[in-house]
């Protein structure tokens, strides 16, 4: 609780300094009343606490406009804070006659094209291809495979979301369809309210579509009641257990391993691997790509993963980078192939800069 009221009160205070400088800067071309750009601001920049305390008390459409205005505050509050600070350095060292060259002026209409740059790359979403090949007998010679992971889906981004998904899925024609974690923000209430889940129904595949959990779905609390409701709709559920499909490959979905922290322990993966058929093709599904090591230990043939994002936006790419083995695309652990993911919808502010909205399509092939 005290961690949260001081960063409560930098996050406050830092959007003070904020909305000062930009009310300066666009004051002098543009005359503003005072009191009704603070009434305004006041509300967009604390949009974000209100969202996060209060969103289990407010009607449903108050939460959605609340969802709106504060991810793409954060997303402006973000590069903001990276910008403003070297306008401040260029304003100091050149300092401009008569202050005709704004510095922070300029980072605003920088920042305002960033974010229309990062919403399109959001909200464009394209199909990412591997191709990997096995000397594991796969009875037509080949198995495709379409990975999403990272949805989010909550009072920002909904059935539309999912509708595009659903489309863009059913034209690869895959034998599996995977769902690697993170399906829901963190609120299952938006889930229930507008019935999400049904339009997951009619993902097309040979064999199915199949869930592992991620750490945002634990935060719901209510893991439990999300994949009943995934259920009902006919997806299939693993929590640290495995499935044999077409008696041809295997399926191994984890709990994310937040499970750890809240108090429901994951089990060790050999506790699923060990009774499988190595002669057969293994894929695993681990939300978080951290521990690949544990799965090549156990001869795992492919994890999928997301959870990174690959940073989303610049820098955090760099960040994830250097605190996951491999934050991004395709790499092999020993004989353990990893294709992670940088998912499909987004987390905080909705838009990436260092990555951009995908759907995998893996294709094994026979060597």
């Amino acid at each position: 609780m005290l961690a949260f009221i001081i960063i409560s009160i930098l996050y406050f205070l830092l959007s003070f300094l904020v909305g000062n400088r930009i009310y300066k800067s666009i004051n002098k071309v543009n005359k503003l009343n005072k009191i009704v750009y603070w009434c305004i601001f006041a509300f967009i920049s604390s949009s974000f606490i209100i969202y996060e305390t209060a969103t289990y008390n407010l009607p449903s459409i108050l939460n959605k406009v609340l969802a709106f205005i504060s991810s793409y505050y954060l997303a402006f509050f973000a590069y903001i804070l990276m910008l403003f600070p070297i306008a401040f350095i260029l304003t100091k060292l050149l300092k401009p006659k008569n202050n005709k060259l704004d510095f922070y002026m300029i980072s605003l209409l920088i920042t305002t094209l960033i974010v229309g740059i990062g919403t399109f790359l959001a909200n464009s979403p394209y199909v990412k291809e591997y191709t990997i090949s096995t000397d594991k007998q796969l009875k037509d010679g080949k198995l495709k495979i379409a990975l999403v992971s990272d949805l989010h889906l909550g009072y920002f981004r909904g059935n539309n979301r999912i509708d595009l998904l659903k489309s863009e899925l059913n034209k690869l024609g895959a034998d599996v369809v995977i769902i690697a974690g993170d399906l829901v923000d963190g609120n299952l209430d938006p889930i229930i309210e507008d019935n999400m889940f049904s339009h997951l129904k009619d993902i097309k595949s040979t064999y199915g579509t199949y869930f592992a959990t991620g750490n945002h779905d634990f935060y719901t609390g209510k893991v439990d009641e999300l994949c009943t409701l995934l259920t009902e709709q006919g997806i299939h559920i693993l929590r640290n257990e495995s499935t044999l499909i077409n008696d041809e490959f295997y399926i191994l979905g984890r709990d994310d391993v937040t499970a750890d922290r809240l108090g429901t322990k994951r089990p060790p993966l050999d506790n699923m691997s060990s009774n499988i058929d190595n002669n057969k093709f293994s894929i695993l599904i681990d939300h978080n790509p951290q521990n690949i090591k544990e799965a090549e230990g156990d001869n795992i043939d492919l994890q999928v993963s997301g959870h990174t994002h690959k940073g989303q936006i610049i820098p955090g790419n760099l960040i994830t980078h250097a605190i996951f083995p491999l934050d991004y695309g395709y790499g092999k652990f020993g004989n353990t192939n990893l294709v992670v993911s940088s998912g499909y919808g987004l987390w905080g502010p909705p838009i990436r800069t260092g990555s951009r909205s995908e759907i995998v399509l893996i294709t094994l092939s026979n060597k």
